[in-house]
Parts: structure tokens; sequence; C-alpha cells
């Protein structure tokens, strides 16, 4: 029983604490009103003149109320019981409290103002803490208001009958302590139906162990017949799952011998583990960059807003210990704030499993599931046996890319080298006038480039002509080629653009490298470049005219003065 009295008076005490904590941040302000209406009916209903010496009174008894309150509130925090320090600056708090009222001039309205802090210690602690409060405050009472009445005498020459004031406050404080003693019987039956259903709870406890008994031995009964039902089942599972799971991973060995894109396969993949796994949803992503961000590549899913929820939350850091570490996760109770990919799209179980090459992140797996425990760990085992054989597919997808890349792009630069640009040029073209649309050129090379080298060495020639390379690739659109052409010359095939589309996209270019600022952290400077502008139809026939037309352009552009942008002529 001792135990749950004292949970009991713990539970009375948090109570009391908040409340305290409340009159601390709050109480002030209360008899900041108070002073403020005094002085309004002192100066314009019964036109006194302003006593300042009651007023500094006033206010430094507010603030000594506010450092006394907020010296108990911190007596209680941290504690499980009254320390006796609370007690001293209750008693300050009452005599505060009291001697404030007593400078009002309408104090014999304000008496019951004590009510409040008696009654919370009664109705919290029960009458008998409360009762020394209540003669302290009565005694504080009769004596403050006894010298306010002495200086009004003397001040004023207001004779107030001390003996009425008197009574009038041991009338109110028996009303009071009527009131504090009836919030202590309060309390006192509140003490007595916690004990009472406490007792009760404990008796039926005693029920609930004998029935928890009796229902343990059935249910160990149960277990052993369960038991040996079970060994059966798991051995007819285990079968069956090793046939399904030959099956599936003879199917993508086969794909991955008969597919030769990386898409295709893994959209084969992808639908493969819907239907092993019974998943809500499969999603493949691969990292790109070199940060080895995931971008989705094959989903399931086909709600926009939910797939723009995936794409942009999948490198969150929940899934760190897959992207990074290379290890699998399973979680078959998903938590939507964890996991912010899947809020509002009623996920309960998920597995993530990366795609590895020599122990290196590919991508990653995300399988999901709309009811929570859906997966076991023998999926996890199978996912991770078709993630291995997936991973050397992308791997060698990867290499070719980089072989693809090292023969079409200049290494400097990132741009598509001269070769490259031939046969987009012929292809393009062959597009352009066979659907009827313009083909526009953009031949340009870096002003007074020379020099720069001379001045400032090949490295930060280097570092200007990748500078700018970076730039203009950032403002191409998509279909948009970009290329080098040789040394500081560059060019820009742009189809389904007209001649005064281009000249205006070049002159945006021209205007965006001068206010470029290249440096190396030793050198810095800005460069200009000239720019020649030729188009399909308008003003070439076929594919050596649209670059020789571009080329005359960029040289009247140098002649002309350089950092400007040239047009070529339309033909006759």
């Amino acid at each position: 029983m001792e135990p749950n009295n004292k949970n009991m008076r713990t539970g009375m005490f948090d109570n009391f604490r908040r409340y305290e904590g409340s009159i601390a941040r709050f109480g002030w302000i209360f008899f900041l009103g108070l002073l403020m209406t005094d002085i309004f009916i002192r100066t314009t209903q019964l036109r006194q003149k302003l006593n300042m010496v009651i007023v500094v009174l006033q206010i430094l008894l507010i603030v000594l109320y506010f450092i006394v309150t907020q010296r108990k509130y911190n007596l209680l925090v941290g504690q499980t019981e009254i320390p006796g320090k609370y007690i001293i600056a209750k008693t300050h708090e009452i005599v505060f409290i009291t001697s404030f009222v007593s400078t009002l001039d309408f104090a014999e309205y304000l008496y019951f103002i004590i009510l409040l802090p008696i009654t919370l210690e009664s109705i919290s602690r029960g009458f008998n803490k409360a009762r020394r409060y209540l003669l302290i405050g009565l005694f504080s009472q009769i004596i403050t208001q006894f010298i306010m009445t002495l200086w009004h005498n003397h001040t004023y020459n207001d004779e107030n009958n001390f003996i009425i004031q008197v009574l009038i406050i041991v009338c109110q404080y028996i009303l009071i302590g009527a009131f504090v003693y009836l919030c202590g019987t309060i309390y006192n039956e509140y003490m007595r139906s916690e004990e009472e259903n406490k007792i009760l709870i404990e008796k039926l406890g005693d029920k609930y162990v004998q029935l928890e008994q009796a229902k343990k031995e059935i249910q160990e009964n149960y277990e052993k017949m369960r038991k040996a039902y079970e060994k059966l089942e798991e051995t007819n599972e285990k079968l069956t799952s090793s046939i399904a799971e030959f099956y599936t991973l003879q199917q993508i060995s086969q794909a991955i011998t008969s597919m030769f894109n990386v898409n295709e396969l893994l959209k084969f993949v992808n639908d493969v583990i819907l239907g092993v796994m019974g998943a809500y949803h499969s999603t493949i992503a691969l990292c790109y960059g070199p940060h080895n961000k995931l971008r989705v590549q094959v989903s399931s899913i086909f709600d926009k807003k939910e797939l723009a929820l995936v794409s942009d939350y999948l490198n969150s850091d929940v899934l760190f210990p897959c992207t990074r570490e290379g290890r699998s996760m399973i979680d078959n109770d998903v938590d939507p704030g964890c996991y912010p990919f899947t809020k509002g799209r009623n996920i309960r179980s998920l597995i993530c499993v990366p795609f590895l090459a020599k122990g290196n992140p590919l991508g990653i797996v995300l399988i999901e599931h709309s009811i929570r425990n859906a997966f076991n760990n023998d999926n996890v085992r199978l996912l991770e046996i078709i993630c291995q054989q997936v991973s050397i597919a992308i791997e060698n997808a990867k290499l070719y890319q980089q072989m693809h890349d090292l023969a079409t792009r200049d290494g400097l630069t990132g741009a598509y080298n001269r070769l490259y640009f031939q046969d987009k040029l012929e292809e393009e073209f062959k597009k352009a006038k066979t659907a009827g649309y313009d083909l526009s050129l953009i031949i340009f090379d870096i002003d007074h480039f020379k020099k720069l080298n001379d001045t400032y060495g090949h490295l930060f020639g280097d570092k200007v002509i990748k500078d700018i390379s970076a730039f203009i690739s950032r403002t191409l659109r998509k279909e948009d080629i970009f290329a080098r052409y040789g040394g500081e010359e560059f060019v820009i095939l742009m189809p389904h653009t007209t001649l005064e589309q281009a000249k205006e996209k070049a002159e945006d270019l021209r205007k965006g490298v001068a206010d470029l600022i290249i440096t190396d952290r030793v050198v810095s400077s800005s460069v200009n470049i000239s720019v020649g502008v030729s188009s399909f139809p308008v003003a070439a026939g076929n594919p050596n005219e649209l670059i020789k037309t571009a080329d005359n352009a960029l040289y009247e552009a140098k002649n002309t003065g350089r950092n400007i942008v040239c047009v070529a002529s339309p033909k006759a």
C-alpha cells in the first residue's frame, strides 16, 4: 500500500509544481493591473494627488512578489517532495500579497486575493498544510492594514476606523478559511478514493495472474502440437522456395546474357521482383555523379506525385547504411517520420538492398508493401542474390559508357569532340531537311587566348577553357550539341532554332562569358568571346555550308573588333 500512496503523492506534487509555475510566470501581471487601477481611482475618482511614496512601495512589493514566486518555483524544480526552504518562500509570498493589498485605496474589497495561493496549497496538499499560511495571512493583513491606516491618518487626516477594518478582515478570513477547509476535504476524499481504487486494482491483478497461469498451461500444450505441424510446413516451404528461387535466378541470368540495354534489363528485373516478392511497389535507382546521388531508373509507381516524392527523398540519411555502407535494410514496421519518401503513401514494410561492384554501391532496389511484417530474411537473401547478378550487368554497362565517353568526349572540357560533332551534324541535318525545321550553328573562340596563355601560363589557359565550357553547358537545352572544335574554338548545334533565335542565344552567351571571373586562387581574369552564327535553310544548304558560313561570320566578328556576335548573310 505504501508504494501506492507514494505514487499518488507524486502525482499530486507534479500538478502542484505546474500550478506554482503558472503563478510564477503570470501572477505579477494581475498585481500590476491592480496597481494601475489604484492609480486611476486615486487620481480621477478621489481627486487625490499622486503619492509617489505609495507608488514606489507598491512597485517594490510587486518586484519582491515576482522574485519570491520565482524562487519558490525554482525550489520545486527537480524535487519530489516539498523542501524546507519552500515554507519560508511561501510565507514571504503571502506577506508581500497582504502588504500590497493593504496599500490599495480599495483594500477592503480585495482581502480575498490571499485565497488563491492558500487554496492551491489546500487542494494540492490538504487543509493541515494550508492552515499555517491562513494564519500568517490573517496576522500579516491586520498588521499591514494597521500600518497603512496610520500612514493615511498622518498624510490625509483620514479618520478610518481601524477596528471596523479588522472586523472586515477577520470576517473575510473566516469565509476564506471555510473555503480552504472545503478544498482540503476534497483533497482528502480524492486520496481516499485513490487508495480504494489501488486496492481494487491489486485484487484484480491477483485474479489476472491466476488466469494468466491457466492460459499459459493451455498455451504450452497448444505450442507442442503447433511445433510439430510447423516443422512439416517449414520443410515444405523451404522446398517450394528453393524451386522458385532457382527458377527466378535462371530467368534473370538468361535476361542478362540476352539483353544489352541496361534500362530494358532493369525493367525486366523489376517485374520479376514484384512477382516473386509479392510487393506493393518496386523501385530501382542507380548512383550518378561524384557524390553517388541516387536517381530513379525504373519503378512500378504510376502516380506521378508519389514517384516525385520517392525521387526527391531517396537520398535521405535513413538509407545511408545501404547507399554508403553497402548493407541491406529491412523494416516491417515503417514509421513515415523516419522514411520521408513514404509519407502519405501507406507504406508499412520495406526492404532496401544495394547493387555492389567491388564493394562500391552502384544503386539500390527498394521494395515496399502496404501491410506490416510483409517481408522476412529469406526475402532479403533472395534479393541480395538477384542484386549480385544484376550488379555485374550494370558495371559492364558503366564500363561501356566510359569507353564511349572517351571516344566521343573532349578530355579537358567534357564537351563532345570534333569527330562526334561531325557525325551528329550529318545526322541532325538529315532530320532537319526531312522534317523541314531550322537547324542553327553557333561557333565561337576566346579573344586573345594566345596572349592569355603567354601571360599566365598554359595551366591557367586550360582553367579558362574549362570554366567557359562549364558555363556554356549549363545554359544549353538538352537537345543542343556542344563540342570543342579545336584549341579555344567551340561549336553549338541547335535543332529547331531559327537564325534570329540563335543570334539571341549567342548574344546571351557572349554577355555571360564576359561577366565570368575566372580564378585559380592566384590569378583572376575575365575574357571575351567572338561569335559567328549561321542557320539552315536561311544561310546554308548543306552541312559544310553551315560550318563555313558560321566560320566566316566568326572571322567577321574578329575583324570588326572582337567581343561581338556576327550573323551569316541569308542566301540570295
